[in-house]
């Protein structure tokens, strides 16, 4: 009864978003997606005037994805937990505390007010969520003035005041992003959205498809697909980028070699270590057999590789737009295997 009630309910939901988006696509071709599974986004951004809808992963099928990795899901819906039990086999960001109906419980022997002075730069984030939403990089400029994802600016009782408002967040350090990273986009941090797979014959992980993100001006501090960001194909073998997609806003497709803000060439750029940050990523991910599919977003670091988070069902969109994932066999026997398609 819970399948099918969710079921129902994720069509519906499909149908509501794309009325409330209000994408610039004839109702006719809309009705037609929705049917298919598909918002009407999905047109421009998969090119489905000339592409096979069934090549890619639908929106509807994402959404039914979700349930794969029961009973394990809060280990990667739950932040806290991802850093305690994630933790133990990759490289985390460290968690100093967690706020709950605005007080601060901290499993450091540093108080709140001794901890945001102490750091450079912290993140504030609550601990389920995801797109971004509810992530706070915070900057401390002079121990009394402290900048809020680089627009909003509170002297330290501010900052506290703010702090007060915040339930179920958690306080973690920032991690700095490579040189490498940087040179992508200094204003903000790019992460790699990289999929891993539990083949069910071998139970053994594989990469599904490797995605660089990369932040633009309107996504700044961070590089999150639907604010706008870019997203790049990473090629699984050489570790190097493709042109970039990002989130469409018309039905124009429009595709990037280069940076549209800075003009910093992307395409052919090759990630640096690749084989041996695809070889940690293999490792971790078969040290976590249940986890069947994970939406890993990574960092990488001068000092290496950085688990940020982990996705239970992830988006394919930041993925399809390179490519459609069903036309990968391991992968479209994967979901068949799971009963998604």
């Amino acid at each position: 009864m819970k399948f099918t009630y969710y079921k129902y309910r994720t069509k519906i939901n499909i149908v509501k978003k794309d009325l409330k988006d209000k994408f610039p696509l004839g109702i006719s071709k809309k009705i037609d997606l929705w049917r298919k599974g598909f918002l009407a986004e999905k047109y421009t951004l998969y090119q489905l005037d000339k592409n096979n809808y069934k090549d890619y992963l639908s929106d509807y099928h994402a959404a039914m994805a979700r349930w794969i990795n029961e009973p394990f899901n809060e280990l990667l819906t739950n932040k806290l937990i991802f850093s305690e039990c994630v933790g133990k086999h990759i490289k985390v960001p460290k968690t100093f505390g967690i706020f709950v109906s605005g007080e601060f419980f901290s499993n450091d022997n540093r108080t709140l007010n001794e901890l945001i002075i102490q750091f450079d730069i912290f993140v504030v984030k609550t601990v389920s969520g995801g797109g971004g939403k509810g992530v706070h990089i915070i900057e401390n400029k002079n121990n009394d003035e402290f900048l809020l994802n680089n627009t909003k600016s509170y002297n330290s009782k501010e900052l506290l005041e703010f702090f007060t408002s915040l339930n179920n967040y958690i306080f973690t350090e920032f991690i700095e992003p490579s040189d490498f990273s940087k040179s992508l986009n200094a204003a903000s941090v790019n992460t790699m959205r990289i999929i891993t797979l539990i083949d069910p014959i071998t139970n053994r992980a594989f990469i599904a498809r490797a995605v660089q993100r990369i932040g633009v001006a309107a996504s700044a501090p961070q590089d999150n697909f639907t604010k706008g960001g870019l997203s790049a194909a990473i090629n699984i073998e050489t570790g190097i980028l493709s042109d970039c997609t990002r989130h469409p806003k018309t039905k124009e497709h429009n595709r990037y070699t280069h940076h549209p803000d800075t003009n910093i060439k992307i395409e052919g750029v090759a990630i640096p270590n690749w084989q041996s940050i695809k070889e940690e990523i293999i490792q971790t991910a078969n040290r976590l057999p249940m986890l069947k599919c994970v939406g890993w977003d990574f960092v990488l670091s001068n000092k290496g590789l950085v688990a940020i988070e982990g996705n239970h069902h992830p988006d394919p969109d930041v993925l399809q737009g390179h490519e459609p994932l069903l036309t990968d066999e391991r992968i479209k026997a994967f979901y068949k295997f799971h009963k998604i398609i």
